[in-house]
């Protein structure tokens, strides 16, 4: 079979902790903008696909998706795991990186990574480990394993958040760094995460910039570290 990666990237306007959050402009440049922009570097991806709902409230997110070259799907706003499997099998996607929205830095080496590792081992799902910042990684699985979850996973909580299912019945594989920056938050939640994202984005180029680029700044300036530490992430 030939394979066909799409990243898939999960997004909507209906945050309870930070409302529109994947809106927002970060030197000029939406957090969805920046996602799609930094995934196009990734080369094992043949495809990069926004799931949204259906809720007019995410017109919005197609036009932005579309506008920055990527394909869209619009599906379940509450059946996260049912808009994947359709987005999947609508495009013909046989292997799944998914990507959330509000992680403006994800790292286009990080996820080629773990798409080749995923494509060469066998394993259910392949995933960022503890040593990779929050907000950086992927979680790459087959659409087998996607229909599978689809098919057979009963509660809500596997619905809204994809892939509690493949966890908890196939096998996984984290993949880890040279070195531990996983105390670090980058994803973008709340409003200190929004604060520290702000803080990165002011000393580099926030499309172009590596893990090496924010973890410099980070170490150079101590005090963004302290504007999101006691942020819980939620389950």
């Amino acid at each position: 079979m030939v394979k066909k990666v799409g990243l898939i990237i999960q997004a909507h306007m209906g945050s309870t902790r930070l409302p529109g959050k994947v809106m927002k402009k970060v030197n000029g440049i939406s957090v969805l903008g920046h996602v799609i922009m930094r995934l196009k570097r990734v080369k094992h991806a043949d495809m990069i696909i926004v799931a949204t709902s259906t809720l007019p409230v995410d017109d919005v997110i197609i036009e932005e998706s579309e506008n920055y070259g990527a394909v869209v799907y619009r599906g379940d706003n509450e059946d996260v795991l049912s808009r994947y499997y359709e987005a999947a099998k609508k495009y013909g996607i046989t292997d799944i990186a998914r990507i959330c929205s509000d992680n403006m830095f994800v790292d286009p080496d990080i996820i080629e990574n773990e798409i080749e590792y995923f494509l060469n081992h066998d394993y259910s799902l392949v995933t960022s480990g503890k040593t990779v910042p929050l907000g950086l990684g992927t979680e790459v699985f087959s659409f087998g394993d996607l229909e599978e979850a689809n098919q057979k996973a009963m509660s809500s909580y596997e619905h809204e958040h994809v892939t509690p299912y493949i966890y908890e019945h196939g096998k996984v594989y984290y993949c880890e760094l040279d070195c531990n920056y996983g105390k670090y938050r980058l994803t973008l939640d709340t409003a200190e995460d929004w604060q520290l994202v702000n803080a990165v984005a002011s000393k580099l180029d926030s499309v172009r910039c590596s893990l090496g680029d924010i973890i410099g700044v980070l170490e150079e300036n101590p005090d963004f570290y302290e504007l999101n530490r006691n942020v819980k992430q939620r389950s």
